[in-house]
């Protein structure tokens, strides 16, 4: 009989009387809540494999339903989707599950969330995803506040570390078995004290101590492992199955590997195997362990034939999944596959989504800004213009004067030179040439370039090729601006494009693009 059945019944009653459900209910509607959850136990621990109780344990879920659902109510169907699970109807106890999460939600009952999820890990667990399972069941821990509130906090939160325990198995970290096997033994200690509370089964207090003795051994604590493992055997009830005793049994047989006992090993692994029969899952651990044991031992023939064996009953066990339950299997993997679909489409749609907006937002951003940039553009070139009529006008006005007087500067004859004559044309041209067209030293041209002009030489120059380059532009020419920088002496058009900026804060095609968008207006 499964382990629920026989450890279930011995503290059902004293979980619900000292509970009273978890719900201040009047003493009618208490005692018919209880008679029915307690009806749903007793038909799950003496009809093991009978397909007719399902039904009867549905119809009392339900008529409990009706009368509003209650921690009696969910307790009840955590029993029923027990059952399903020990039947191997996965997705239908899968099915239960989620619908008793949802109503749970929905009631705002975090103790009947944590259980749904604490079967939720045991279906991943016997499907053999045991690092969703493992995600599973950790989540299911925070929704258990008050372990010690009732009986049935206590009961709930000891059985979500008991599985994590077992689940964290397959995980190499040692530190959460070791910390699931603490977290259950202090839970223990502290509701036992607290209620002065103790348990008819001894199942609780012989696990918590084969806990502690595990995590001895994990410290290299033998003598601490044996006082504690000869404690909990002196608890064990001959009457009760081993299975309320397996993590007992488990811990005792690693102990007595590691001190040599090979037989007295031997013998509590041939105790779980037996334990297991039912329980595939656990039942391939045993044989590896036994393996182990056996080769730990020398007994390496025996060791190979129990290894061939895991491995021939793996097979088996893979063979009794697709002939026995592949169907229910396969509905239950299908729906795990459509929910992780799901949830990586509804990822991408808003990874998607997200990118679009980011996108759109850009795209938006970047038009505003380019017609922003592009209205400025105008209005710089439209100032522009505008200084080169007054410019032209004072050119015009000083060259009168000077003609006038029968003098002109040297810096008027050398922009008039610049201008008629263009110079600049030549990629070559410096302040050596300049200087001997005035007749003057180099450092008296610099000098009195920086002086009238306020600036080097080199941008004296280049002044002259952007103006004319700026000219082309406004010209509505199609000539690239390759072509302009290499007329115009800059060489290359990223030279003509920096100077460019530089001056008119804008580069070249900007200027066109503003240009021809004045010329159009």
């Amino acid at each position: 009989m499964h382990f629920k059945g026989f450890l279930l019944y011995f503290v059902c009653l004293v979980i619900l009387l000292s509970s009273n459900c978890d719900r201040g209910k009047d003493k009618y509607d208490y005692d018919e809540a209880l008679r029915r959850v307690v009806t749903v136990q007793k038909l799950q621990n003496f009809n093991p494999g009978d397909p007719a109780v399902v039904p009867q344990m549905s119809a009392i879920i339900d008529s409990m339903s009706n009368d509003g659902k209650d921690a009696c109510y969910f307790g009840a169907v955590n029993v029923l989707i027990d059952r399903l699970f020990s039947d191997d109807r996965f997705s239908e106890a899968d099915s239960l599950a989620v619908r008793m999460q949802q109503e749970a939600i929905h009631e705002n009952d975090s103790l009947s969330i944590a259980m749904s999820k604490r079967v939720r890990a045991q279906i991943l667990y016997k499907l053999s995803q045991s690092t969703r399972a493992l995600e599973e069941i950790i989540s299911a821990i925070p929704y258990v506040t008050e372990p010690l509130k009732s009986n049935t906090h206590f009961g709930t939160a000891t059985s979500l570390q008991e599985w994590t325990h077992i689940i964290a198995q397959d995980n190499p970290d040692s530190s959460l078995i070791r910390k699931a096997g603490k977290t259950y033994a202090d839970l223990v200690k502290r509701f036992s004290s607290e209620n002065s509370w103790t348990d008819p089964t001894a199942h609780y207090p012989v696990t918590s101590l084969a806990f502690e003795a595990e995590n001895a051994l994990f410290d290299k604590s033998i003598k601490q492992a044996a006082i504690l493992l000869d404690s909990a055997s002196k608890l064990i009830n001959p009457n009760l199955p081993a299975r309320a005793y397996e993590h007992f049994f488990n811990t005792r047989a690693n102990f007595r590997m590691i001190i040599g006992n090979y037989d007295g090993a031997l013998a509590d692994v041939d105790t779980l195997l037996q334990t297991h029969r039912s329980f595939p899952w656990f039942y391939l651990r045993d044989l590896q362990l036994k393996a182990e044991i056996e080769n730990e031992a020398g007994l390496h023939e025996e060791s190979a034939k129990t290894y061939s064996k895991y491995i021939a009953y793996h097979d088996s066990v893979s063979s009794i999944l697709t002939d026995r339950r592949l169907n229910d299997l396969t509905l239950l993997y299908r729906s795990e596959l459509n929910k992780e679909e799901r949830r990586t489409h509804r990822i991408r749609l808003i990874g998607l989504g997200s990118v679009t907006l980011l996108l759109l937002i850009l795209l938006a951003a970047t038009v505003k800004f380019t017609l922003a940039e592009r209205k400025r553009n105008r209005l710089l070139v439209e100032r522009l213009h505008e200084n080169d009529l007054v410019e032209q006008t004072l050119f015009k006005s000083i060259s009168e004067d000077n003609k006038t007087s029968n003098k002109i500067s040297d810096i008027l004859r050398l922009d008039k030179h610049m201008i008629t004559d263009r110079p600049y044309t030549d990629p070559a041209l410096s302040r050596k040439e300049l200087a001997e067209f005035l007749g003057i030293s180099q450092d008296t041209l610099a000098q009195m370039i920086r002086n009238e002009r306020n600036c080097s030489v080199h941008s004296y120059i280049n002044s002259f090729r952007t103006e004319e380059a700026r000219r082309i532009l406004d010209s509505d020419s199609e000539i690239s601006i390759a072509d302009i920088a290499s007329s115009l002496g800059f060489g290359t058009a990223r030279t003509l494009q920096r100077a460019f900026k530089e001056r008119f804060d804008m580069t070249p095609s900007q200027y066109r693009t503003a240009s021809n968008d004045i010329r159009k207006n």
